[in-house]
């Protein structure tokens, strides 16, 4: 998956951290589209969430999101490299490669937000 990446979001709640990059600068109403619309739609994304345990018995979960429809699920052996201009993850013998076009402190925000997701469970690596 290759696309230039025109929109980047970051949650960051009490409950987890999540963290996209889209192709699209728009916000998607989900909610509001039809199943058809859904599947027709032709934004690329990346999603990466982390969502935080509720108690110490609890483990927090990894998850990541792709506009492939097969590309989604638990996040784990993977690896990320952020460069200033481009964000590269293999995840389930997949490439992902996505350029990015951001100032000095949206890359700080998006190494920051990186650090905290990832929470040393794959290899990130800055460049």
């Amino acid at each position: 998956m290759k696309f230039d990446c025109k929109k980047i979001s970051i949650s960051d709640e009490e409950f987890g951290c999540t963290l996209t990059l889209s192709d699209e600068e728009g916000n998607r109403d989900v909610e509001n589209m039809t199943t058809e619309e859904l599947m027709n739609s032709s934004e690329q994304y990346l999603l990466l969430q982390r969502t935080y345990s509720e108690d110490e018995f609890e483990k927090d979960y990894y998850y990541i999101e792709t506009s492939v429809p097969d590309k989604i699920g638990k996040l784990k052996e993977f690896s990320i490299d952020l460069f200033r201009t481009q964000f590269v993850m293999n995840w389930d013998n997949e490439i992902f490669e996505i350029n990015i076009d951001i100032d000095n402190q949206i890359f700080e925000n998006l190494k920051r937000t990186l650090k905290k997701i990832i929470n040393k469970k794959g290899h990130l690596n800055f460049h």
